[in-house]
């Protein structure tokens, strides 16, 4: 189910990816596909095989800076591998931030984009942007699982167990170890929040309906404030416990996995997607995809995969399938569009 377009919260969201457009020339990026005004310089937008469906070249815009730790990403192998399997002489081009992608692909300025799952959900559900490809784990899944756990000593066993008990977070206002949760209180009616509200309103919730959050330090800040009884309950992905207290290099202060307890699973959090743009053709979205699909079967493909993407592989996927769970529930919280393009 789609969020109601007519919200207070998509309109904000709107207006702040349409503010953003309006500057996304200015940062690099190439004219809008099919522009008859750059026709004469271009000449006629085909391939080198001659499609008029095919541009004389493929843009994607990218994100300068993901997160601090893709600072040194270098996207270029990936420009290589599609011009080299397409045929179509392909460039990337940086954009600051995620309102920016979701303009370029709005307005025709860039054929693809890579995002994260939030922005990707604002994409689809405010301009109904196509995937062509989603990453997937070593274990071939497209998603994480956002869960609430606790140790098995509390008694807790529901999320209205939780009510007034301290809880740990991720972070402030982190998908899994905030955003989630909130919004799954939210469909349960254990929380609600006013028309005019926005995302700070989320954290007041938090604070109003658990005890005393410790925020901060990820998920494993959030599995040690569990174990050591800072919190009873804890935010993150239902795989936390196991992968940080699972195994032979254990912290100290980790319980045995047994002591764990999911409390509840909440949704799907997806991978990053390579979204299309409004204006790609058909047959530009069917290059592409063919592509970046072929990634998986070649070396120097997996070199891209494991070197660009940072993935074991890229998947097929629909839009709806991979962004429409998370999107449903996440769509409960006030202000989020505007949030998650921030």
């Amino acid at each position: 189910m789609d969020p109601d377009p007519d919200s207070d919260a998509i309109d904000v969201a709107r207006r702040a990816v349409l503010a953003t457009t309006a500057g996304v020339a200015a940062v690099g990026l190439s004219g809008c596909l099919g522009d008859d005004d750059s026709s004469e310089e271009q000449g006629d937008s085909s391939d080198q095989d001659g499609d008029p469906d095919v541009a004389d070249e493929f843009v994607f815009a990218i994100e300068a800076q993901d997160d601090p730790a893709d600072i040194e990403r270098d996207w270029g192998p990936l420009a290589e591998w599609i011009e080299s399997e397409t045929g179509v002489p392909t460039s990337i081009d940086t954009v600051p931030d995620d309102g920016a992608a979701i303009g370029a692909l709005a307005t025709g300025q860039a054929h693809a984009s890579y995002l994260s799952g939030g922005p990707s959900w604002v994409g689809w559900n405010e301009h109904g942007f196509e995937t062509l490809a989603v990453e997937a784990d070593e274990y071939g899944q497209p998603y994480y699982v956002a869960a609430a756990y606790t140790r098995s000593d509390t008694g807790i066993e529901t999320m209205r167990d939780a009510e007034g008990v301290d809880s740990a977070h991720t972070g402030d206002l982190t998908g899994a170890g905030m955003l989630v949760p909130t919004a799954y209180l939210a469909e349960e009616g254990l929380v609600e929040f006013d028309k005019d509200d926005d995302v700070m309103a989320i954290r007041e919730a938090v604070e109003a309906y658990f005890g005393d959050p410790v925020v901060g330090g990820g998920y494993v800040g959030a599995l040690q404030a569990l174990s050591e009884g800072q919190a009873d309950i804890a935010f993150g992905r239902a795989t936390t416990p196991e992968e940080y207290c699972g195994g032979d290099d254990a912290e100290e202060w980790c319980l045995e996995p047994d002591e764990y307890e999911i409390v509840e699973e909440f949704t799907r959090v997806p991978s990053h997607p390579v979204l299309a743009s409004l204006e790609a053709t058909d047959a530009e979205k069917e290059l592409l995809e063919e592509a970046l699909l072929a990634l998986n079967d070649d070396p120097d493909g997996q070199e891209v995969l494991e070197d660009v993407f940072d993935v074991q592989e890229l998947q097929e996927a629909t839009s709806e399938e991979h962004l429409g769970p998370y999107g449903e529930l996440i769509s409960n919280l006030p202000g989020i569009e505007d949030h998650l393009i921030e």
